[in-house]
């Protein structure tokens, strides 16, 4: 029986670079919630689903263990999570590629599949999941033809914001109910603060 990877034709991409800073420097995808890694979390989610998985990260040396995968870094530095997103979809092996935050520790593989249902109905440049009035581009589908406006883009933009390069796309939002499920799904790790509340919820919440 085939598996869903196998008929899948969307790669995933884990941006794992940024600052940092409020972490003192530390990597976010690889802080420990309940002992496991954010991002062994995350793989576990995607592998199952993917056949073509991308780590975004200019310090490859932190992810020794995943280099069955490809690991990429930014070829466009200090332009945030955008960079991320250009060196993905030179690599990436799809038309398209579902990108995720690294610091989201509850990924749940069961919206990343209606998320691409929804992309599969739709001719668009983007799919962005929106509940009322929140949007999280860092859970979202990018087709691989914006790439030469994402280059032009950053080699001439002011401002490196996701939401000022899409303005000129054919985006889709993909609108989901407010319930807990979807909002934790986009849950991520931010402050210290963060990640103590996301200790104790993960006592009662995590699976």
């Amino acid at each position: 029986m085939e598996s869903y990877k196998e008929h899948n034709k969307v790669s995933a991409v884990i941006l794992a670079g940024g600052a940092n800073k409020r972490f003192n420097g530390k990597t976010k995808a690889n802080i420990q919630i309940s002992g496991v890694r954010i991002i062994a979390r995350t793989i576990k989610v995607l592998h199952e689903l993917f056949d073509d998985i991308i780590i975004v990260t200019n310090t490859p040396e932190e992810f020794k263990g995943y280099k069955h995968y490809t690991l990429v870094p930014d070829e466009i530095k200090n332009v945030g999570p955008l960079g991320g997103i250009h060196a993905a979809l030179k690599v990436a092996k799809n038309d398209a590629v579902f990108v995720f935050a690294s610091d989201m520790p509850c990924i749940s593989s069961e919206i990343v599949k209606k998320h691409i249902e929804f992309y599969n109905k739709r001719k668009c440049d983007a799919a962005i999941p929106r509940i009322k009035d929140f949007k999280e581009p860092l859970h979202a589908i990018y087709n691989k033809s914006i790439f030469d406006n994402l280059n032009d883009f950053l080699g001439g933009a002011d401002k490196y914001s996701i939401e000022n390069f899409i303005k000129d796309l054919n985006v889709r939002y993909h609108n989901l109910e407010d319930l807990e499920e979807y909002r934790k799904a986009f849950i991520n790790i931010n402050t210290p603060q963060d990640l103590t509340c996301m200790e104790l919820y993960s006592e009662t919440h995590f699976y």
